[in-house]
Protein backbone atom coordinates (compact mmCIF):
# COMPACT_ATOMS: atom_id res chain seq x y z
CA UNK A 1 0.00 0.00 0.00
CA UNK A 2 2.76 2.47 0.94
CA UNK A 3 4.25 1.66 -2.25
CA UNK A 4 1.39 2.56 -3.99
CA UNK A 5 0.76 5.47 -2.13
CA UNK A 6 4.22 6.48 -2.71
CA UNK A 7 3.61 6.09 -6.93
CA UNK A 8 0.49 7.99 -6.91
CA UNK A 9 2.56 10.98 -5.44
CA UNK A 10 5.29 10.75 -7.64
CA UNK A 11 2.73 10.48 -10.76
CA UNK A 12 1.16 13.69 -9.08
CA UNK A 13 4.31 15.70 -9.00
CA UNK A 14 4.32 15.18 -13.11
CA UNK A 15 1.24 16.20 -13.68
CA UNK A 16 2.17 20.05 -14.16
CA UNK A 17 4.13 19.05 -16.86
CA UNK A 18 2.03 16.49 -19.17
CA UNK A 19 0.17 19.58 -20.98
CA UNK A 20 3.47 20.72 -22.49
CA UNK A 21 4.62 17.41 -23.45
CA UNK A 22 1.57 16.83 -25.01
CA UNK A 23 1.95 20.14 -26.95
CA UNK A 24 4.88 19.21 -28.50
CA UNK A 25 3.29 16.24 -29.70
CA UNK A 26 0.29 17.56 -31.31
CA UNK A 27 1.61 19.70 -34.73
CA UNK A 28 -0.90 22.67 -35.06
CA UNK A 29 -2.37 23.10 -31.59
CA UNK A 30 -1.72 26.74 -30.76
CA UNK A 31 -4.48 27.69 -28.25
CA UNK A 32 -6.42 26.00 -25.74
CA UNK A 33 -10.51 26.93 -25.00
CA UNK A 34 -11.26 28.79 -22.32
CA UNK A 35 -12.69 26.82 -19.37
CA UNK A 36 -15.94 25.65 -19.52
CA UNK A 37 -18.06 24.13 -16.42
CA UNK A 38 -18.64 20.37 -16.89
CA UNK A 39 -21.58 19.46 -18.51
CA UNK A 40 -24.08 16.26 -17.92
CA UNK A 41 -25.38 14.98 -20.80
CA UNK A 42 -27.44 11.89 -19.52
CA UNK A 43 -28.28 10.48 -16.20
CA UNK A 44 -25.33 8.74 -15.89
CA UNK A 45 -22.02 10.50 -18.20
CA UNK A 46 -20.65 13.73 -17.04
CA UNK A 47 -18.30 15.64 -19.84
CA UNK A 48 -15.41 18.07 -18.43
CA UNK A 49 -13.77 19.97 -20.51
CA UNK A 50 -10.64 21.03 -20.58
CA UNK A 51 -8.96 23.86 -18.86
CA UNK A 52 -6.58 26.37 -20.36
CA UNK A 53 -3.84 24.43 -19.42
CA UNK A 54 -4.86 21.32 -20.60
CA UNK A 55 -6.43 19.95 -17.75
CA UNK A 56 -9.73 18.55 -16.48
CA UNK A 57 -10.95 19.61 -13.82
CA UNK A 58 -14.74 19.34 -12.21
CA UNK A 59 -17.09 20.19 -9.46
CA UNK A 60 -17.92 17.09 -7.52
CA UNK A 61 -19.20 16.42 -3.67
CA UNK A 62 -17.27 14.22 -1.15
CA UNK A 63 -19.88 13.72 1.58
CA UNK A 64 -22.45 16.00 0.30
CA UNK A 65 -20.14 19.10 0.48
CA UNK A 66 -18.38 20.93 -2.84
CA UNK A 67 -15.22 20.42 -4.27
CA UNK A 68 -13.83 21.36 -7.52
CA UNK A 69 -11.18 18.21 -8.28
CA UNK A 70 -8.48 17.81 -10.77
CA UNK A 71 -8.72 14.67 -13.04
CA UNK A 72 -4.87 12.41 -12.50
CA UNK A 73 -5.30 9.02 -14.27
CA UNK A 74 -1.56 8.51 -12.80
CA UNK A 75 -2.65 8.86 -9.23
CA UNK A 76 -3.48 5.41 -7.50
CA UNK A 77 -6.29 6.73 -5.58
CA UNK A 78 -8.13 9.73 -4.12
CA UNK A 79 -6.18 12.10 -2.91
CA UNK A 80 -8.03 15.43 -0.39
CA UNK A 81 -6.26 18.61 1.65
CA UNK A 82 -6.88 18.40 5.29
CA UNK A 83 -8.69 20.85 5.00
CA UNK A 84 -11.22 19.54 2.68
CA UNK A 85 -11.16 16.21 4.04
CA UNK A 86 -12.64 17.99 7.30
CA UNK A 87 -15.21 20.17 5.16
CA UNK A 88 -16.43 16.62 4.10
CA UNK A 89 -16.87 15.46 7.70
CA UNK A 90 -13.43 13.30 7.92
CA UNK A 91 -12.28 13.75 11.45
CA UNK A 92 -8.73 12.87 11.29
CA UNK A 93 -6.42 12.66 14.51
CA UNK A 94 -2.33 12.53 14.55
CA UNK A 95 -2.18 9.19 15.04
CA UNK A 96 -4.71 8.33 11.11
CA UNK A 97 -1.66 9.58 9.30
CA UNK A 98 0.07 5.96 8.91
CA UNK A 99 1.24 6.16 5.28
CA UNK A 100 4.12 7.88 4.34
CA UNK A 101 4.00 9.25 0.59
CA UNK A 102 6.70 10.67 -1.32
CA UNK A 103 6.01 14.27 -3.05
CA UNK A 104 7.82 16.79 -4.84
CA UNK A 105 8.32 18.61 -1.36
CA UNK A 106 9.39 15.66 0.10
CA UNK A 107 8.00 12.76 2.31
CA UNK A 108 5.11 13.53 4.13
CA UNK A 109 2.38 11.69 6.51
CA UNK A 110 -1.14 10.31 4.47
CA UNK A 111 -4.15 9.29 6.27
CA UNK A 112 -6.15 6.32 4.30
CA UNK A 113 -9.36 6.88 4.26
CA UNK A 114 -12.65 5.51 2.93
CA UNK A 115 -15.38 8.48 1.09
CA UNK A 116 -19.12 6.86 1.81
CA UNK A 117 -20.47 9.04 -1.17
CA UNK A 118 -18.47 10.75 -4.17
CA UNK A 119 -20.75 12.71 -6.34
CA UNK A 120 -19.40 13.91 -9.94
CA UNK A 121 -22.63 15.50 -12.12
CA UNK A 122 -25.28 12.51 -11.85
CA UNK A 123 -22.81 10.13 -11.22
CA UNK A 124 -22.55 8.80 -7.91
CA UNK A 125 -20.02 6.44 -6.14
CA UNK A 126 -19.83 4.67 -3.08
CA UNK A 127 -17.02 3.36 -0.57
CA UNK A 128 -14.14 5.10 -2.78
CA UNK A 129 -10.93 4.52 -1.36
CA UNK A 130 -8.69 7.80 -0.51
CA UNK A 131 -5.91 9.63 1.15
CA UNK A 132 -5.86 12.85 2.85
CA UNK A 133 -2.43 15.08 2.65
CA UNK A 134 -1.70 17.92 5.10
CA UNK A 135 -2.63 20.87 3.15
CA UNK A 136 0.27 22.22 2.95
CA UNK A 137 1.45 18.94 0.71
CA UNK A 138 -1.37 19.13 -1.50
CA UNK A 139 -2.78 22.47 -2.86
CA UNK A 140 -6.05 20.92 -4.92
CA UNK A 141 -7.76 17.59 -4.72
CA UNK A 142 -7.21 14.77 -6.86
CA UNK A 143 -9.67 12.60 -8.53
CA UNK A 144 -8.05 9.24 -8.92
CA UNK A 145 -8.29 6.02 -10.52
CA UNK A 146 -9.93 4.47 -7.19
CA UNK A 147 -12.81 6.35 -8.41
CA UNK A 148 -12.60 5.84 -11.94
CA UNK A 149 -11.74 2.11 -11.77
CA UNK A 150 -15.99 2.50 -10.79
CA UNK A 151 -16.93 3.79 -13.62
CA UNK A 152 -18.25 1.94 -16.96
CA UNK A 153 -15.61 3.83 -18.39
CA UNK A 154 -13.85 7.36 -19.41
CA UNK A 155 -12.38 8.35 -22.30
CA UNK A 156 -10.82 11.88 -24.09
CA UNK A 157 -12.58 12.74 -26.89
CA UNK A 158 -10.89 16.15 -27.97
CA UNK A 159 -10.39 18.29 -25.73
CA UNK A 160 -13.06 16.82 -23.68
CA UNK A 161 -12.80 13.71 -20.66
CA UNK A 162 -16.09 11.84 -21.05
CA UNK A 163 -17.02 9.47 -17.68
CA UNK A 164 -19.65 7.08 -17.79
CA UNK A 165 -21.60 5.01 -15.23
Amino acid sequence: MVRYLLLVLALVALVPFVPKWVETWVPGQTETAAPQAAVSTSARTLKIPADSSGHFVTPAEVNGKDVEMLVDTGATVVALPQSVARRAGLSLRKEDFTASVATANGTVAAAPVVLKDLRLGAIRLSEVEAIVLPDASLSKSLLGMSALRKLERFDISGDTLVLVQ
